[in-house]
């Protein structure tokens, strides 16, 4: 722990971090690309701090020193130097493809004062040709940092290919610069990620890094690159042989890239490229088991029709957003007529044919206006101003008939606005939801996999209205089947094809009226551990509390409290209608925001009673560990995260108070063994420092609740007069890497023994 501490201190990792940029500079410098030297220094600079990009410029001035000031590394100092100057006045941290427009406009200004001071014209388009590729390789390495940062992946589309394979082009040379007597090292990294493309993303990938290997290798020098050039042949080979086991994998392998390299190399010894390959094999073998798709996020497989279905829906939701704006305008413009005034309206019908009209509006009509409204409020008294009036029997009940024309004036336009209110309401929850439904259906779906599955389902004889299997953007499996069956063979169907995957696969169905649809996913990284007890008040007989756990389709999981306003039987019935609706809601795909805003709706529609209820959720992102707390008018939250306790507040409206109330959202990061203590109102905030003092002493959830309870009469003069719910939860995470393993052989051994090839 105290080590720990140490390296996360900034005394240590800027120190450290220099360090590595130093050497990172030095050695990137060493590789050349046509005779200039790899430019993966400057792209490293560019998206750099400036006390790092400064010592990345000192690397390459070390390694400019130590290979005699060679002119090919003018042009880079040149960059380095144009580029620490930019981070300097743009120390801020940009967008990716600002930062590589950025540097790469740079660099072409440093290459035309490099080209001028050095090389009187000569080379200019060489160092144009240059920048391009170092602005490329910047905005690929600024955005790769960016998406590592918030997923925890590396995502390549079709977009960014471009870049990617820049990005591997310069590497690949910056570490053939590193040529050593014995091997090369950027041959041996070249052909170990070619294997490893090769036998977990098949021959497509695999052609693709050799043929990048090669020509990379190729760039930095021709003899080098030439035992290279069969590379891509022996990646397609090995991509379509990805299913025997590695011990033959690996000889087969071998033997092709030895054969072509020894037919091609003309000048490079055979048992330098003997050297090279058993390290390349060898380096394949520590890290084949290593999952490299759990790091990276890969273009999205839609089909062409679906496509078209997504493409509509977010037309149909800009159109719909385009219509709650347009109505909202017409309504700001649209007045509400005022109600009548009751006494302007006694002056127009009876006082205006009188022939005291003139002595009480003219000389008095302050005095005339007080008297009717006395009169309106109290119509048993007669004022003294009236008792002249020849119409006095007729006024008190003309003010009460356009008294009640008012109050239902009033009433009128009060339902109006909420109307509206409600409409535009309903309007923007359906914008949202069709949004997000075109969202959900941009999942990389898995067509392999997919047979797979319904072949299981027809070897246990099991009738299926549909069933798909698809990965999330972490790489997690997920599979759903849809069947009206009544005996299902979950288990059954659980196992075997947990067994092809290699994966362990969580499920549990969700009844509908018609069809049953069963939900399968790998198990994800973190996952809570709860306890939950709600204890209605003495006087009450049902409690108006209602408190759930549960799991998404995904593996996500949530933790609800809901305390219906007021008491008795009300007060249940609109806790329990939260929580349930919000189960079923979230269950059928509903983002959360949604969910919340169309059960608000729903609360709002009751006219006769007041049906309000505060909503209270906790969710986990399954994969990162992220903890987002949504509060409608919830007690407040305790989160013990790293021997710290914070108390989570919001101001926030419950739900059927307001059309458009909005929840509060605190996000959080947790991280192995963080706890959580939900609670409803019934808790006195006088148990809170018992609770903190509670939850660093107890770490089971089980027990920490069953103290809770046994000291909240304490704390209420010991008798409890108010429904009390409380939820504890404790994260756990486990590693990237399945609990369960086997060989390769074993599964395609199991996955024949019931017909799946």
């Amino acid at each position: 722990m105290m080590l720990k501490k140490l390296i996360r201190s900034e005394w240590v990792q800027v120190p450290l971090c220099c360090m590595l940029a130093t050497g990172g500079g030095y050695l990137l410098s060493l590789g050349t690309v046509s005779g200039i030297v790899s430019p993966l220094a400057a792209a490293l600079a560019g998206i750099c701090s400036p006390l790092y990009s400064f010592c990345i410029l000192l690397g390459g001035l070390l390694s400019y020193c130590v290979q005699g000031a060679p002119e090919e590394m003018q042009f880079l100092l040149t960059c380095l130097i144009a580029l620490l100057c930019i981070r300097i006045f743009f120390y801020d941290n940009y967008k990716p493809w600002i930062s590589g427009i950025l540097t790469s406009v740079t660099c072409i200004g440093a290459g035309i004062l490099a080209d001028l001071l050095f090389r009187g014209g000569g080379r200019l388009p060489l160092y144009i040709l240059e920048s391009f590729m170092i602005g490329a390789a910047s905005f690929f390495l600024s955005d790769a940092v960016q998406n590592f940062r918030e997923n925890r992946k590396i995502r390549l589309d079709a977009g960014k290919s471009f870049t990617y394979a820049i990005c591997y082009l310069l590497l690949i040379t910056a570490l053939c610069g590193l040529d050593l007597e014995f091997c090369n090292p950027g041959r041996v990294f070249g052909m170990t990620v070619t294997l490893l493309a090769a036998r977990q993303f098949r021959q497509a990938a695999g052609t693709l890094c050799g043929a990048l290997t090669a020509c990379g290798v190729v760039l930095c020098s021709v003899p080098l690159g030439m035992p290279m050039l069969f590379l891509p042949v022996t990646a397609m080979l090995a991509g379509f042989l990805y299913q025997i086991p590695n011990a033959f994998y690996i000889p087969v392998c071998f033997l092709m890239q030895l054969f072509s390299s020894a037919v091609l190399d003309s000048s490079i010894g055979i048992i330098r490229v003997l050297a090279e390959l058993i390290l390349s094999c060898t380096l394949y073998a520590v890290f084949c088991r290593t999952e490299f798709r759990n790091f990276f996020s890969f273009p999205e497989k839609i089909p062409s029709g679906q496509r078209q279905m997504i493409q509509q829906e977010i037309f149909l939701s800009k159109a719909l957003e385009e219509l709650r704006d347009e109505t909202s305008a017409v309504m700001r413009h649209l007045t509400l007529n005022a109600p009548p005034d009751p006494v302007r309206q006694v002056r127009e019908t009876l006082c205006t044919e009188c022939r005291f009209r003139e002595q009480c509006w003219k000389h008095h009509e302050k005095q005339t206006a007080q008297a009717l409204e006395q009169l309106l409020h109290t119509p048993s008294v007669m004022p003294e101003t009236l008792e002249h009036c020849p119409e006095k029997k007729h006024i008190a009940e003309s003010l009460h008939v356009f008294a009640q024309r008012r109050t239902v004036r009033q009433m009128q336009n009060a339902s109006l606005l909420q109307n509206r209110q409600v409409l535009l309401e309903y309007l923007g929850l359906l914008e949202h939801i069709t949004a997000d439904s075109a969202r959900r259906r941009a999942v990389q779906f898995c067509d392999t996999e997919t047979a797979v599955l319904k072949n299981i389902l027809l070897r246990c004889a099991v009738t299926e209205e549909g069933c798909f299997v698809s990965r999330l953007r972490s790489g997690r499996y997920t599979a759903e089947i849809y069947s009206a069956q009544e005996e299902f063979p979950l288990a059954t169907v659980q196992e075997l094809f947990s067994r092809y995957l290699e994966k362990d696969l969580k499920a549990f169905p969700i009844a509908g009226r018609h069809l049953t649809r069963y939900c399968f996913y790998e198990i994800p990284a973190c996952s809570l551990e709860y306890a939950v007890r709600s204890q209605n008040a003495p006087a009450y007989e049902r409690c108006g509390d209602h408190a759930d756990a549960f799991t998404d389709s995904s593996g996500n999981q949530y933790l609800v409290i809901s305390d219906g306003m007021g008491s008795g039987s009300t007060a249940s019935l609109a806790s329990r209608i939260a929580v349930r609706t919000f189960r079923n809601l979230i269950r059928c795909e509903m983002p959360v925001d949604s969910a919340i805003r169309l059960m608000n709706t729903m609360l709002m529609s009751e006219t006769n009673t007041e049906n309000f209820a505060t909503l209270d959720i906790l969710f986990l992102n399954a994969d990162t560990g992220e903890l987002l707390f949504y509060k409608s008018g919830s007690a407040a939250a305790l989160f013990c995260h790293k021997a710290e306790i914070q108390q989570i507040t919001a101001r926030s409206f419950p739900l059927g108070m307001m059309p458009d109330a909005a929840p509060s959202r605190i996000r959080m990061q947790s991280q192995d063994g963080d706890q959580i203590v939900m609670l409803s109102d019934g808790i006195s905030e006088a148990e809170f420092p018992y609770i903190r003092q509670l939850v660093s002493q107890t770490p089971e959830p089980g027990q920490l609740l069953e103290e809770i309870f046994e000291k909240a009469p304490l704390f209420h003069g010991g008798t409890v007069t108010d429904d009390m719910t409380v939820i504890t939860a404790r994260i756990h995470s486990r590693t990237a890497q399945p609990a369960r393993r086997q060989k390769r052989t074993k599964r395609q051994h199991s996955a024949s023994s019931v017909g799946l090839r």
